[in-house]
């Protein structure tokens, strides 16, 4: 049995932009946009972005084991849906890949669009203007080598456990610049008391 399989995008995977809508305070599906993504491509501040269902939108909605892809812009990232968040909607600067459940796992295709082997074919494709814009004809030929759904599984254990160990230390580096600067505040108030 093949450890492995070669496929391209397009043959594992629905592809579409999401929607172009102007997000309100209200609604009851959270639309996301390039900026609610921290560094860590975590949706962080979508707290203020909502859009109100309808039957034409739900289409569009996320599902388990769909991905994202920031298809325009400054910024090529890939995201798995966390069903967690609750309903979104991505805005129309993502592509929405729905994958086939059967071949790859969501979390995994987004660990492999943000590897640096893919980041940087996605720059080539998307290069040639000023905003990166990928084309989804040359998305959909991007051929991508896939293990098992039990090797993806492997996988994607010491993945979040690297993804754990870099947002602890994160936190950790941001509480030491917090001592810092605390340590030299009270000693330029403590000298200027003097």
């Amino acid at each position: 049995m093949k450890k492995y399989q070669v496929k391209k995008i397009g043959e594992i995977a629905e592809i579409q932009f999401g929607p172009y809508i102007k997000p309100t305070a209200d609604g009851n599906i959270r639309y996301l946009l390039a900026s609610h993504f921290d560094e860590n491509i975590v949706p962080a501040k979508a707290d203020d972005s909502f859009i109100e269902s309808n039957k034409k939108l739900e289409k569009f909605i996320l599902q388990p084991n769909d991905v994202i892809l920031a298809g325009k812009g400054h910024r090529t990232f890939a995201w798995a849906y966390d069903k967690s968040i609750g309903s979104v909607i991505p805005s129309s600067l993502f592509y929405i890949l729905r994958a086939s459940k059967d071949i790859i796992i969501g979390k995994y295709l987004a660990a492999v669009l943000n590897s640096e082997h893919l980041q940087y074919q996605l720059g080539i494709i998307g290069a040639g203007v000023t905003v990166t814009s990928i084309p989804k004809k040359e998305l959909q030929e991007i051929e991508l080598t896939i293990p098992s759904i039990h090797e993806q599984k492997k996988f994607l254990e010491l993945y979040d456990i690297l993804n754990r160990d870099i947002e602890l230390t994160d936190k950790l580096l941001q509480e030491k610049r917090n001592l810092k600067r605390g340590v030299v505040n009270d000693l330029l108030t403590n000298k200027t008391k003097s």
